[in-house]
């Protein structure tokens, strides 16, 4: 008896030494990537879009950030008869109504136009956009696997995964809904958008946009988000009063003033 107890005690002690050395591999990897985390750039932080005057001389018309987008046929064709439509409605005072006058979100990749300020928050597993504009969220998640498409509910931000390369943050987006446009371009549900997100200076930010839809598309549209960080400004509340827009059967936009006491 005294035998097997004296044998037992040093496989105890190997027994011990290996999950004390497995315990400590695992805290080790897990220090690891806290400090890796820990070096990686921060965009969290309240930011407005870059320069000043990227909107051009008619704010609620900017041009497209890159020049026209390279649609195949039928749809350049199709575009192009909505815009000379869109146009003559805006002369005539009777503007065509848009997913903003229909209160619905931007979407992907316009709630990154901030044309009013967004808000970053990030930390090693998520980066979390808080548009001020309709109120709207957007998550990307750090360091995970796409999913199957066919497992991705279509939804006006799309889904997106992200992750790292040197100091910048590689981020790609699929499945946003098609009938969310940007600049009213129209896409396939196929839609791929690739940002690739980095600091050019403590307080400036840069994103490099490609949008890939070879069914829509003779070529990627690339273009650069730029922002400035403006930490002195807070996000506010702001919710559309979807009451306050009705759209007639040609898809015409015209403010109902009156309140519901009315």
């Amino acid at each position: 008896m005294r035998f097997l107890q004296a044998a037992a005690l040093p496989l105890l002690g190997l027994v011990l030494l290996a999950t004390g050395a497995c315990d400590g591999s695992s805290n080790s990897s897990n220090a690891v990537q806290q400090a890796d985390a820990s070096q990686r750039p921060d965009f969290s932080g309240t930011w407005t879009r870059y320069p000043d005057n990227w909107a051009g001389d008619d704010p609620d018309n900017p041009p497209p950030p890159n020049g026209p987008f390279p649609l195949k046929e039928p749809y350049a064709t199709q575009y192009a008869e909505f815009i000379k439509k869109s146009r003559a409605a805006d002369a005539a005072g009777t503007p065509l109504a848009t997913p903003t006058t229909r209160c619905l979100p931007e979407g992907m990749p316009d709630i990154m136009s901030a044309r009013y300020p967004i808000e970053i928050m990030q930390n090693s597993r998520r980066l979390v956009v808080l548009a001020e504009l309709l109120t709207q969220t957007r998550r990307v998640y750090i360091n995970e696997k796409m999913p199957p498409l066919d497992e991705i509910e279509p939804s006006f931000n799309g889904y997106s995964v992200a992750h790292w390369e040197g100091d910048t943050l590689v981020i790609e987006t699929v499945r946003v809904r098609p009938d969310v446009r940007f600049f009213n371009v129209p896409h396939s549900l196929n839609m791929k958008l690739t940002e690739r997100m980095r600091l050019t200076a403590p307080d400036m930010l840069e994103s490099k946009v490609v949008i890939d839809d070879p069914e829509y598309f003779t070529k990627p549209y690339e273009f650069t988000f730029q922002y400035k960080r403006n930490n002195d400004y807070k996000i506010m509340e702001f919710i559309c009063e979807n009451n306050q827009t009705k759209v007639d059967a040609d898809g015409k936009a015209s403010l109902n003033l009156q309140t519901s006491g009315n």
